[in-house]
């Protein structure tokens, strides 16, 4: 991006790996807002909290671009209402709209959507199945741009330390030799098949299961499903999160639901490991070497890791393939919107 553009990207969460990479070969500076309150009850406090320190940062900022991720949709109309009372010359506006922006319960707010996504400057979805329900639903052309592969380091890391120490009833040549380590990524949400994954770990005792994220938001009920060879390691930070996924033998990323891309498979192409995750067109089309695609049953899990460890090596070398092919189709994908972008500005 040209120094001369000033860009910022507002992003309504806690985190966001997706906004995280595209602002920083953007050059565009990520604003990551939330506020978490104990009861959902006052949730609701939330939205107007937000959208009042979006308008705060914009007016001190005094961006040119202005990147807003969807859902939720808010985020999007608090930047055009900064654009309308400093002047619609000053500024345009993007929008990163994610799958969830279309599906519940954000789909309640269609109207919304449609007025934000029309007036918005560019679109960005993240796969072309996504960008054809834009188009069918809202008759808005969009862009698509899948995330950027994260840059990791590859070295040996002190990472094994942090896996081990989740596991201390195993001695360390235990620990290396009789497991095979899965790292299951998880924000307990709704549209993740985890029921599925214990019934798999329940069967497969050789197996150990680490599920990733902040189990304050997991059933209760399905907390209590206490099994030998699966830890749930709550929130990790990102060195120990990275960790933890350079030190197992293949990562699973799930969804419920289609149409869907997601951070966690991307993290695991930029580590080079087997993939294993959920059979929708846009996953299959995008990791299509070095990934096992399951239809989210227990019996498709079980048999897509006993693949894996029979073609671990072959696997990995396939997403080490495929790494370098999807580094170099985004940054011409990249190229490509920038200088559309310049064109939009002007």
């Amino acid at each position: 991006m040209s120094k001369d553009l000033r860009a910022v990207f507002i992003v309504w969460a806690p985190y966001s790996p997706r906004s995280k990479n595209f602002s920083e070969r953007l050059d565009a500076h990520l604003y990551l807002i939330s506020y978490k309150f104990k009861r959902k009850i006052y949730s609701i406090i939330k939205y107007p909290l937000l959208f009042a320190k979006t308008l705060y940062i914009l007016k001190r900022e005094k961006p040119e671009i202005i990147l807003c991720q969807s859902p939720p949709i808010f985020c999007a109309l608090a930047a055009m209402v900064y654009q309308y009372l400093t002047g619609k010359k000053n500024s345009v506006v993007l929008i990163d709209a994610h799958t969830q922006s279309f599906d519940k319960p954000w789909s309640y707010f269609k109207a919304l959507n449609r007025l934000a996504l029309r007036r918005a400057s560019m679109v960005i979805v993240t796969n072309v199945e996504l960008q054809s329900k834009v188009l069918l639903n809202y008759g808005i052309n969009s862009i698509v741009l899948e995330d950027r592969i994260p840059d990791f380091d590859m070295s040996p890391s002190a990472g094994y330390q942090n896996v081990k120490k989740m596991n201390t009833k195993e001695k360390d040549d235990d620990y290396n030799n009789l497991f095979f380590k899965v790292a299951v990524i998880s924000s307990f949400a709704a549209d993740e098949p985890l029921e599925n994954v214990l019934d798999s770990a329940e069967d497969l005792t050789d197996v150990k299961f680490f599920i990733t994220g902040d189990k304050s938001k997991a059933d209760k009920q399905f907390l209590k499903r206490k099994l030998n060879n699966v830890v749930f390691t709550g929130f990790l930070e990102h060195d120990a999160y990275i960790s933890l996924l350079q030190n197992v033998d293949t990562i699973m990323v799930l969804t419920k639901r289609d149409r869907t891309m997601l951070a966690g498979a991307y993290e695991t192409l930029a580590l080079e490991k087997p993939l294993i995750t959920s059979n929708w067109v846009p996953l299959k089309q995008y990791f299509n070497k070095g990934a096992i695609h399951v239809d989210n049953s227990s019996d498709e899990i079980k048999q897509a890791i006993k693949t894996v460890q029979r073609k671990k090596e072959a696997l990995a070398k396939d997403m080490h393939q495929l790494k370098i092919e999807k580094i170099n189709e985004w940054e011409d994908k990249f190229n490509d919107f920038k200088k559309h972008l310049i064109l939009t500005k002007k």
